[in-house]
Formats: C-alpha cells, sequence, structure tokens
C-alpha cells in the first residue's frame, strides 16, 4: 500500500452540525489559568468565541486538548456565542488597565462557520474602536477580517497561524482544518499586508515524521522552514506535544493512543519509539506524556538554527525556558510586542510604551514598571484589582472606579 493511500484510509473529516448561538453568562476577563515561575507566556485577556468541547470546533485535530477540557459542553450543536462585544465593552468600563486580548484559545476563531465568522468581526471592531491589544491563532484563513475598515493597519496586534508540518501531516493531525496549501495562503497574504504574522509549527510529533519519511525525516522539516520563510512569516514558535493518558468522553481514547494509532498504522517501528519517548513529566508549565527532555532539547537547537537562517526568529512553546531554546532579544514566546494599554479620559485606551505583558520577565527587577501596576509583575493570573489602576484622588479619569 502507497503513502497517500494509507494516509486516506486514516484522515476522516466530521460533518459540521446545527450551529446555535448562545449568550455567554459573567464576565470575559480572565487570564491563563496556570501560576508557575516557568511561565513563558505574557498576561492575556481570553476571549473564547465558543465553549470548549467536540462540537464547537469543526477542525477536529486529534490532539485537540482543548476540545476535551473538563468544562466542556458536549452539545452535538456548535454553539457559539452572540454578546461578546456586549460583555467586553462591559469590562472595559469597570478597568484602567486593558491587557492585551488572545481570541480565541477553545476553538478556531476562523472557522468557517458565517455565524461565528460575524460575531468574531464584531468583537475585533469593538476591540479597534477602543484601541485593545489583541492577537488571533487559528489553522483558518483570517481574511474576511480584512473587510473591516482599518484591520489591516491597525497596530497592536498579531495573527498567529498553526501548520503542524507537510500536507500529509496536516491531513492526519487536522483533516477538517484547511488544507497546507490555504493556509500557506493566508499568511502570505496577510504578511504581504503588512500584517505582523507568525507560524506556530505545534504540536511537531517527530515520530509520525519518521513514519512518514523514513531518513529524510529533517529534511522534510528543513525544506518546510524555507517555505515558510518565502510567505513573509517573521516568527515560529514549535512544540513537540503535550498529551494526555486519560480517556476522552467523546473518543473513549487517550490522545496520546490516538496519536500512537495514526504513527503506528504507519510505522510500527517508529510507534515503538514514540511508546518509549514520551514520557510523562510534572512541573512547568507542560504537565503530561512530553517527548523526552534531551531529545526536545537536541531538536528545538538544531530547528532553531535552520529558522534563525532563513531570517525568521524562533521560540518554543512552554516546554522549555527561553534562555534554553528561543532567539536572544524577544519580548515573549510570540516575539511581537501586544502591551497593556491605559484608559484615556474619553474611555477609550492608548499602549502603554515600553510594556511587553510579559510582566514577571521583563519588569522582573522594576519598582516602577512602566504600567505603574507592580502587582501584575507576577506569574500568577492577574486580578480585576490589578486593572483598576492606581491613581491619586485628584488625578483620576471620568470613568475610574
Amino acid at each position: 500500500m502507497d503513502r497517500n493511500h494509507r494516509i486516506g484510509s486514516i484522515a476522516m473529516q466530521k460533518p459540521v452540525g446545527k450551529v446555535k448561538l448562545i449568550s455567554k453568562k459573567g464576565s470575559t476577563l480572565h487570564d491563563f489559568p496556570y501560576r508557575s515561575p516557568d511561565r513563558k507566556c505574557p498576561h492575556f485577556w481570553i476571549i473564547n468565541v465558543t465553549p470548549p468541547g467536540p462540537a464547537h470546533c469543526v477542525h477536529s485535530c486529534i490532539y485537540c486538548y482543548a476540545r476535551q477540557a473538563i468544562y466542556s459542553d458536549y452539545s452535538a450543536e456548535t454553539l457559539v456565542y452572540d454578546n461578546l462585544p456586549a460583555l467586553v465593552e462591559k469590562d472595559l468600563k469597570r478597568i484602567n488597565l486593558c491587557p492585551p486580548v488572545s481570541i480565541s484559545n477553545v476553538s478556531d476563531p476562523c472557522q468557517p462557520i458565517p455565524e461565528l465568522r460575524i460575531e468574531v468581526k464584531r468583537l475585533v471592531q469593538l476591540l479597534m474602536h477602543y484601541g485593545v491589544s489583541f492577537s488571533i491563532t487559528t489553522k483558518g484563513d483570517p481574511g474576511f477580517l480584512l473587510d473591516l475598515p482599518g484591520f489591516a493597519a491597525y497596530q497592536p496586534k498579531f495573527v498567529a497561524v498553526t501548520i503542524e508540518g507537510t500536507a500529509d501531516i496536516l491531513l492526519l493531525l487536522s483533516p477538517a482544518a484547511p488544507a497546507f496549501d490555504r493556509r500557506l495562503e493566508a499568511v502570505r497574504r496577510l504578511a504581504g499586508l503588512g500584517i505582523d504574522t507568525l507560524i506556530r509549527f505545534d504540536p511537531v510529533f517527530l515520530h509520525l515524521f519518521q513514519a512518514l519519511y523514513g531518513n529524510s525525516w529533517f529534511d522534510q522539516i528543513e525544506r518546510l522552514m524555507g517555505t515558510f520563510a518565502a510567505t513573509g512569516a517573521k516568527h515560529i514558535i514549535c512544540s513537540t506535544g503535550r498529551l494526555s493518558k486519560n480517556r476522552t468522553l467523546s473518543a473513549d481514547t487517550s490522545l496520546w493512543q490516538q496519536v500512537l494509532e495514526i504513527v503506528r498504522r504507519l510505522s510500527r517501528e517508529a510507534a515503538r519509539r514514540f511508546e518509549q519517548e514520551y514520557r510523562y513529566e510534572r512541573g512547568g508549565t507542560s504537565q503530561g506524556y512530553l517527548l523526552k527532555r534531551e531529545l526536545r532539547l537536541g531538536f528545538h537547537h538544531r530547528l532553531k538554527a535552520i529558522v534563525e537562517r532563513n531570517g525568521m526568529t524562533y521560540a518554543t512553546c512552554q516546554e522549555l525556558s527561553a534562555p534554553e531554546s528561543d532567539s536572544a532579544g524577544l519580548p515573549h514566546c510570540e516575539r511581537f510586542r501586544l502591551p497593556f494599554s491605559r484608559k484615556q479620559a474619553d474611555g477609550h485606551f492608548r499602549a502603554i510604551d515600553g510594556c511587553t505583558a510579559n510582566c514577571h520577565v521583563t519588569c522582573r527587577e522594576m519598582s516602577s514598571p512602566p504600567c505603574q501596576q507592580p502587582e501584575l509583575v507576577s506569574a500568577h493570573p492577574f486580578k480585576l484589582s490589578h486593572l483598576r489602576e492606581r491613581t491619586a484622588p485628584g488625578n483620576r479619569l471620568p470613568g475610574m472606579i
């Protein structure tokens, strides 16, 4: 059986269910929910455009932990929040320091679902109106956002497009997401308009590359980096995956097992190495089954050198520290500066000069950080009280709490 046949027999697409608009309850204002001195993520205001759950992202990526979160909604319908602008505007009126916004961490905000795209456009338009920093992470095509006046030129923002590998790899890992060439074209179009654009080469399952390409597997990755550089992308983020052996409610098997079975159908030898070389690690921010530390460290060092030779910068997502694996001089692992913003007299926000939002790193030694809120200089998630800027009573701005 040839490789194309084997891949085609494994990859399956999931039909899109009925779409239902629902109202989200409560505030959207929350950070990444983990605390660790090894934290690599800046403070972000995470705004999810759907609940987590298998039906709410049509890409059906087999490794996606967000679809199997303990608080996931297992409705058969695809649920989309239709009241996010109102909720976000309410929160904006409560705060005076605004974190950069991340859209969306439990589902793709650029899925080909008309109802979802309408709501994402409404949300982005609101953030631009108020002058807030934001980023978008997607496997889809963000081109529909170019319909918004001023979107291409708006700063500060960036777009991250996830491309986990070659066209063969994408067909196996994210079969219902846009194909390889379409994702490349999305990057090329955005970068061509001057939009800060990065590629998430994430997750990279080395054993899947080995199963498909044998001894030439790393040559395939090296060629990919040249292809990525040619799109105009300026930065690569990479990880070798974090998997769980806990069974999922929707599939009655674990994410680890699902990846293993795909590798095994292509190569029993590669599957044997996968079982040996993914080991459980506790600590830092990547608890779960990870590629052995010495193997991932060697891989990232090798790949970083190639990425930098292609004129881009490189960083790893959580699984190694910045000094161990990232290009020098980055404000954080996603390269592009997304600062906190300060409320102005008219209620809009302005980016804070010198801020990276990576407070626990950039401002660690500062008694008076650029935002004038030293409590944000922490690897813990921010609290609402941290966003109510300390100001002398005579200097309060309209709307301050």
